[in-house]
């Protein structure tokens, strides 16, 4: 039972957390495990006192509900492996040793050129208004914007189809929030006072000026007007309001952990079921034997 609340519980996290990078990766897989868990978890845990209740009554009807149903929940954890393996392949980075002196790192194309193909040409999109939640809320959680970079969006239909002068060559998403110029200026300097003279200033200089826009450390925009430099106060540091980064490196980091584990837990858990299978079946056999063989003489 414990296995099985562990198991649920990985399931709901990967679920609120990473599950909607779906659209913007191009895979759906990172949304079927996490159900996948959550299912098996629930019918495992429901399932363990009916076993011993079995035993304890021996009702051998209810032993042999009990195995198979077993049976199947490890098969469905076998599934979820293979496709927690699979997942792991789309987004992860495969290091090639050539020699003792030169590596080689494979990529996996398809998910950068998916990430490419979704800024281009499905950010903005009417039809498909999820896509830019999704990649607004991947900028937010991720503090990134863009698949390489900020610039990425200048060259998508998002853009292209803006009407108003001047053009936003970032959407709002791509602007820091209070809460990261907080940590990013502010708190760096408890966390890192051993700096350079010239950066502490700076960073005191940008973690005030950012204190007048922000009554807190919260989730709203420190300062649009500079984020998407609409701003005449060339003191600011635009790009201190903003996500610099692409996505492609923390959405792909991120994904390798959920997808190992999600690997490695389903097939830990599957080994665990069929064993427990077998061992039903010898009980069962023991007793009232349902196999044209013996198991045990």
């Amino acid at each position: 039972m414990i296995g099985s609340g562990f198991i649920i519980g990985f399931g709901i996290q990967t679920l609120v957390e990473v599950s909607f990078t779906a659209s913007i990766i191009g895979n759906s897989e990172i949304i079927y495990c996490p159900y996948l868990l959550i299912v098996v978890g629930i019918l495992s845990f429901v399932m363990t006192p009916m076993g011993f209740y079995s035993i304890i009554l021996n009702d051998k009807k209810l032993m042999v509900t009990h195995m198979f149903a077993t049976f199947f929940l490890g098969g469905m954890c076998a599934m979820t492996a293979v496709l927690g393996y699979h997942l792991n392949a789309h987004v992860s980075i495969e290091i090639i040793k050539e020699n003792r002196k030169f590596c080689v790192q494979v990529t996996s194309k398809d998910m950068e050129t998916w990430m490419k193909q979704s800024i281009r040409e499905d950010y903005g999109n009417p039809m498909a208004p999820h896509i830019q939640e999704e990649w607004n809320k991947a900028h937010q959680q991720f503090k990134c914007c863009g698949y390489r970079n900020m610039n990425d969006f200048v060259k998508s239909k998002w853009y292209m189809m803006q009407k108003k002068l001047p053009k936003r060559r970032i959407p709002d998403s791509c602007c820091a929030s209070c809460a990261t110029m907080h940590e990013r200026f502010c708190v760096a300097f408890f966390k890192d006072p051993v700096q350079e003279t010239e950066k502490l200033m700076v960073n005191q200089t940008i973690c005030l000026q950012a204190s007048e826009g922000c009554l807190s450390a919260d989730t709203s925009i420190a300062n649009r007007e500079v984020c998407l430099q609409h701003s005449t106060d060339y003191r600011l540091s635009a790009d201190a309001y903003r996500h610099t980064n692409g996505c492609l490196h923390p959405i792909r980091s991120t994904l390798e952990f959920f997808s190992f584990r999600i690997f490695i837990y389903s097939s830990m858990f599957c080994v665990i079921l069929l064993l427990s299978t077998l061992i039903w079946l010898v009980v069962h056999e023991m007793s009232r034997p349902i196999l044209p063989f013996r198991l045990i003489k």
